[in-house]
């Protein structure tokens, strides 16, 4: 993960395709200089409690891949990669593997197959 001041290597992140963001400790967003963005959004956790969280963007590479996408933070964030990064680096979860594999070209941000069945 990289933002404004470095580069930070996570390890061990799990894939929560249950999550939309991908949800960072506020000390590792400060530590890379992650882009504040000025909005707050309430995220229901796993648990049923409802919290504020604050919106950063970052560089994020995974598996070869790199893009620019959207972080939450809160307090007492437990790191997890969301379905917004992984579509955002055009990766998805295989379903009977658990495994990430990609689902458009690399460092392509639309991809368009001219098929129009509707």
């Amino acid at each position: 993960m990289r933002g404004s001041r470095g580069e930070v290597l996570l390890k061990n992140v799990m894939v929560d395709t249950g999550a939309t963001y991908t949800i960072l400790d506020k000390r590792t967003a400060d530590e890379v200089g992650a882009w504040r963005i000025p909005f707050e959004i309430r995220l229901e956790l796993g648990d049923g409690r409802i919290v504020k969280a604050s919106v950063y963007a970052v560089i994020v590479t995974l598996e070869g891949r790199t893009a620019p996408t959207l972080i939450a933070c809160f307090e007492g964030a437990k790191s997890v990669i969301g379905v917004r990064t992984l579509e955002d680096l055009g990766l998805r979860v295989d379903p009977v593997s658990g495994k990430l594999e990609p689902v458009r070209p690399s460092n392509l941000a639309y991809f368009y197959t001219g098929e129009t069945n509707f």
